[in-house]
Formats: C-alpha cells, sequence, structure tokens
C-alpha cells in the first residue's frame, strides 16, 4: 500500500511489515512528489521512505552543505530506527547519499546506493541557469502557488544551489554502486563517470537518454525501471558483486 504518514521529515512512502528498506532523496527543491510512481515499483520488494529537504514548512530553515544535509537526513533515519538496505537518489540527492553511505560505511553498514544522474563535481550556476531553475521547480507547486510555500522554496532552492557550486565528492565508498546517466554532451557524460569510477570500485552504469528533468515522467518510467531493476531487486541484493 502507497501510504503518506509523514513523522517530521521521513516519509513513509510503502510499507508492509518487516521488508527491505528503501530511502529516496530528492533534488533539486526537496519535494518527493516526482518519486511516487518508482515509489510503487520499489515498494513491490521493500518498504520506502523518502527524507525531504529542510525548509519546506514553516518553522524549519533550509540547508546549504552537503555534509548538513547528510547528516540530518542521517539522523532522520537513526530517530526512527531505520537502517537502509538501498539508497537511491536523483541530482543533487545522489551526492547526498553518497555521503550519506560513507557515514553509514564508518558504522560498518554499507547499503547500495543509486545515483540517478548525480555529479560528484561542482555545479557551474549563472544567473540565466538560476531563474531557469527556479522557475522550473516554482511550476511545480501549480498555477497559483501559496506565496509562503513558494518563498520557502526559493529558500530552500537558493540553499541546495549554494550546497552544490562548493561540493565535490572526494571520499570513496566501497559498496555497490549504480549510476545511471540521462542524455546530454557526452564529454560531461564521460567526465562524471570517470571520476565516479574512481571513487566507487563497484560502479555498475546505465544509461537513459532522456533528459535530466524528465526521466520521471509516466511515460519514461518503464526504461527506469529496466535501468533499476537488476540493481534492486531483492536477489541482487544479497549476492557479491
Amino acid at each position: 500500500m502507497l501510504t503518506a504518514t509523514q513523522p517530521g521529515r521521513l516519509i513513509t512512502l510503502v510499507r508492509r511489515g518487516s521488508r527491505r528498506t528503501c530511502v529516496l532523496l530528492p533534488g533539486a527543491g526537496g519535494g518527493l512528489g516526482y518519486y511516487l510512481r518508482l515509489a510503487e515499483f520499489l515498494g513491490r520488494t521493500g518498504n520506502v521512505y523518502g527524507i525531504r529537504a529542510s525548509g519546506l514548512v514553516a518553522g524549519e530553515e533550509p540547508e546549504s552543505r552537503v555534509g548538513d544535509m547528510a547528516d540530518s537526513a542521517l539522523r532522520a533515519l537513526d530517530d526512527a530506527g531505520i537502517e537502509p538496505d538501498l539508497v537511491l537518489g536523483w541530482s543533487m540527492g545522489g551526492v547526498i547519499g553518497w555521503e550519506m553511505c560513507v557515514r553509514l560505511a564508518e558504522r560498518g553498514v554499507r547499503p547500495d546506493l543509486a545515483l540517478l544522474d548525480s555529479s560528484p563535481l561542482p555545479r557551474a550556476e549563472s544567473a540565466d541557469s538560476t531563474n531557469w531553475l527556479l522557475d522550473k521547480v516554482g511550476g511545480m507547486l501549480g498555477p497559483r502557488p501559496d506565496k509562503e510555500n513558494a518563498a520557502r522554496l526559493k529558500r530552500v532552492l537558493m540553499g541546495q544551489l549554494s550546497a552544490v557550486a562548493e561540493y565535490r565528492v572526494d571520499r570513496s565508498y566501497g559498496g555497490r554502486v549504480l549510476l545511471v546517466t540521462c542524455a546530454g554532451p557526452e564529454a560531461t557524460r564521460e567526465l562524471t563517470v570517470a571520476n565516479w569510477r574512481n571513487l566507487a570500485p563497484r560502479l555498475r552504469e546505465q544509461h537513459l537518454d532522456v533528459d535530466h528533468y524528465e526521466v520521471f515522467r509516466p511515460d519514461n518510467l518503464p526504461a527506469l525501471r529496466d535501468s533499476l531493476t537488476p540493481f534492486v531487486t531483492p536477489e541482487p541484493w544479497s549476492l557479491p558483486l
């Protein structure tokens, strides 16, 4: 059953008894709405949780450093007594997931990690690209968004852009990692893959010929599921790479 309980920032998406646990981490904007169809798919074999960004509700402050985002996401899991078997993040959610998994590995826990078109390199921003992304993410609130919600979303997004502008992955992770790349300049993709390979000795790769921001569209969901299935189904979780 797909549910939507919300104890703090941890969102229960699918839960049926004691099963493997998947944690979803969002990209720009910090919401989880676009993950719902994917959560139904992942929920066939495991319980699924999402961790929304800080700052999306009244009384919260947005975060502006990837390390802080990873630490607070881990606190949300620890408070709920959840130890993930699979961490999946899209875009900057992937690098937050990476930092989470590095921290978990220090505890002796190595979840599988799926990176959906995430880069380990700092993101170059310009005024034009920032305004485009503000419009893109703001459009998720609908044609007449509540002004306070829109203002909170903008603050969250600006904090996220600041975080990825200065962040570079510099610690390796020895767990199983799947990198799913999307369409884009070949040179950029090759550089991204090469940097991840230097950090993830157990990296696997898949490619989807779809735009970064369209990967969750319903018509692209079958291809996304196919790229994830060999990695996230229960049997491979228990086998060495």
